[in-house]
This record gives C-alpha cells, sequence and structure tokens, in this order.
C-alpha cells in the first residue's frame, strides 16, 4: 500500500498534472486504489538518478541515488517523465524497470520506495521491496510496449503556442514513434544513456563540437542527399510555368535531362537521375493513397526531413550534456522558421519528411521506415489534441 506524501503548501490546490500520466497517478492515488496506480506506473517510462561521473565511465555496477522517505529512512526513488526535476551536473536520469530486482535494493539496507516526491501525483511505498512478486504479477496485466508503438505525448504545462512550440512541433514525427514528450526542452529526450548511445552509434557523435557541426548540417540541408531537392526543384519550377505539368513524370524527366545536360552531366549521371524521378513519382503514388498527398498533390521539398530531425537532434544533445537548454531552444526556433520558409502547410511539411525519410532508408520496401513516418503523419494530423491540429502552420494565421 502507498502513503501520501505531503506537497508543498497549497500546490495540491493550484496543480496542473504535466501529463496525463501523472493526472492518472493523482486519480488513483485520489481513489486509494493502489493497484491501479501500480499498474499505471508499469505501463510508463520511469526513471531514476545516478552518478554522472560512473555512468560515464561504463561502471558495471553503479548503484541509483536515493532520498530520504517521510520515515527518515534512504529509499530508491522513481520519477514519471512529466515529474523529472530540472537537470543535476553530477546526475543523470536512466531508464528504470519496474519493479526494481533485489540486487539493486543494496542488499537489505532499502526497504522503501519514492515516487514522484514533491509531487501530488507522488508517493511512498514503504514496503516496496517486500512487494515486488505483487507488482510483477500486476505487470502481467499491463499491456507491453513495443518499439512501434507509436503515441502523442503532451506536457500540458510546457510550450503550446508561439515558435517555441511550432518547431518542437516539427520534430512530431520522431517524438511520436519514440513515445517521448513532443513540447519539452528537457533534461532527457528518451533516457540519459540510451541518448549517448544514439549519438554516438548512429550519428558518430561524441561531444559537443561534434553535435554542434551535425546540428548546423541540418539546419542547413546538408544531411540528406541533394539530387532528390535539385529534382524537386525542377518540377517546381516546371509546374509554375505550366500549371498541371506536376501530373507528368515524362514532362519532369525531359526538364530535368535538359538542366542536367546543360550543367554538364554525362549519360550514365542522367539515366541515374531519371531513375530517382520515377522512384519518387512512385512514392508519391502510395503516398496519395495513404492519405499522406492529397490527390492531385506532389512533394515541393524534401527539406523537411533535415529540418524535423534538427529538432529531435538538438534534444538528444541536451540529453547527451553536449547543450545548454537555451541553445536548443535556438536550434528548434531556427528549425520551424526554416520549415515555415520552404512549405506552407503542416500536411506539406510532413510529406516532405516522409519523402527524405523514405528516399534515405527504405528502398521502396515499404517496411519500417515508411510505417515509422506513416503512423506518427496520422496520428499528428488526425488527433484533436495534436499541435498540427492547435498551431497555426504560419504562426500569424488565426487558429
Amino acid at each position: 500500500m502507498g502513503m501520501p506524501i505531503s506537497n508543498p503548501a497549497g500546490q495540491g490546490a493550484t496543480w496542473v498534472p504535466p501529463t496525463d500520466v501523472e493526472r492518472a497517478l493523482f486519480e488513483a492515488k485520489s481513489r486509494g486504489d493502489w493497484d491501479a496506480y501500480v499498474s499505471v506506473l508499469l505501463g510508463v517510462d520511469t526513471f531514476s538518478y545516478k552518478p554522472k561521473d560512473r555512468v560515464d565511465s561504463r561502471k558495471l555496477v553503479v548503484n541509483w541515488l536515493t532520498e530520504q522517505g517521510p520515515e527518515g529512512k534512504d529509499c530508491l526513488v522513481v520519477r514519471t517523465r512529466g515529474e523529472l526535476p530540472p537537470r543535476r551536473l553530477d546526475a543523470v536520469a536512466c531508464e528504470v524497470n519496474l519493479p526494481f530486482p533485489p540486487e539493486e535494493w543494496w542488499g537489505g539496507e532499502l526497504q522503501g520506495l519514492l515516487v514522484n516526491p514533491g509531487s501530488p501525483s507522488g508517493t511512498y511505498f514503504p514496503d516496496a521491496k517486500r512487494q515486488r512478486r505483487h507488482w510483477k504479477s500486476l505487470k502481467k496485466s499491463v499491456p507491453k510496449r513495443g518499439h512501434d508503438a507509436d503515441q502523442l505525448l503532451t506536457r500540458y504545462t510546457g510550450p503550446l503556442h508561439g515558435p517555441l512550440a511550432h518547431g518542437l512541433a516539427c520534430g512530431g514525427h520522431l517524438a511520436v514513434h519514440n513515445g517521448v514528450i513532443w513540447n519539452e526542452v528537457g533534461d532527457v529526450y528518451t533516457h540519459y544513456e540510451g541518448d549517448v548511445e544514439s549519438l554516438r552509434e548512429s550519428w558518430g557523435v561524441t561531444d559537443r563540437g561534434g553535435w554542434q557541426t551535425q546540428v548546423t548540417a541540418l539546419l542547413e540541408g546538408r544531411n540528406s542527399p541533394v539530387e532528390p531537392e535539385f529534382l524537386l526543384q525542377v518540377r517546381n519550377d516546371l509546374a509554375r510555368q505550366y500549371p498541371g505539368s506536376h501530373r507528368d513524370p515524362s514532362m519532369w524527366q525531359q526538364a530535368a535531362a535538359g538542366v542536367l545536360a546543360q550543367k554538364g552531366m554525362g549519360p550514365p549521371g542522367i539515366d541515374a537521375m531519371m531513375q530517382l524521378i520515377a522512384r519518387i513519382a512512385r512514392y508519391e503514388d502510395r503516398f496519395r493513397s495513404d492519405g499522406i498527398l492529397p490527390p492531385d498533390g506532389y512533394v515541393t521539398s524534401a527539406l523537411g526531413y533535415d529540418f524535423g530531425r534538427a529538432v529531435n537532434f538538438a534534444r538528444w544533445g541536451l540529453s547527451a550534456r553536449f547543450a545548454e537548454p537555451f541553445e536548443v531552444e535556438q536550434v528548434v526556433i531556427k528549425a520551424g522558421e526554416l520549415t515555415r520558409q520552404v512549405y506552407e502547410t503542416w500536411e506539406s511539411f510532413s510529406a516532405g519528411y516522409v519523402l527524405g525519410r523514405v528516399l534515405r532508408f527504405d528502398e521502396e520496401a515499404f517496411g519500417h521506415m515508411y510505417d515509422s513516418a506513416l503512423t506518427p503523419h496520422r496520428i499528428l494530423t488526425g488527433d484533436p489534441g495534436s499541435p498540427w491540429r492547435n498551431i497555426p502552420f504560419a504562426l500569424d494565421a488565426p487558429r
């Protein structure tokens, strides 16, 4: 059974649950339904803190940092994503797989568990170690979250309107796919160790300098291949001169071949570009079928893929301690500005993002790299609580 923790004076009356998770915890706590409370915890991301220097040195065993419970005894601590505190230089937020295994209770020294201390959603389980078997039985009934469990998570106390919120919404595809809060410039993206590993393994980034180099390339649209963007701009020019010509890939190929020949490209190179046009056209046919594009729509630019990733890459750098919050906010706002310069709607931006992604990684398999962008597109365009449904793409437009 949990034990309510006293909160700062007056906080309960004015408290706004940061996310739906903390709201559900608070409601279960208010009912005294501790099995429901624990079930919420077992089904969401939870975190605890470890000393940063020991995590960075990759020690095999790194003990969790403890806090003093209501009874004056040291306790293990877990926090939900919406209740992570401001960053500490000496400690990092690491993921927790509840219930804690026996070896993480410091032998017999620790018994109690604090959940979200200082928050109305928080509680104290004085005998959490002995309740482990019961928690494991509850966990069997909790739906398992897989890698592709896309979901829209909103911080109600975070930016919901304005340039920062708009920029964060440009990172919506990955935020939804990764199951993280979309509108947050917080201490972690997924969790410290995971974000450090992602930057190292997927981007070759291990320090601040590498982060700065990559984020600059993303904002300048230099991370993705240049050929698709060149061809899309040729079609844009053609569509302006000859309205309706975007429907005819052969006209696009003819126009592009002429421009490329003038630039001195030889037949093998031109042939490869013609194949790329045909590939883009096939993707656009699928986009129309799946609702990414309207029936007569076409992609005007694929730069959205770099801009959308810049938002998430900036947040990864913050989590890995390669950047400061104000720097990340500047990157996010800049990504939003660039997106508005290139696109006119959330839908056209999304189509550009998805095309950039699949041209880079999908090879017309219409597999994971396509589905992991299609599902977020549908959530972001369809969910009434989505930022794309509530933030005007042109910020000065009425809602």
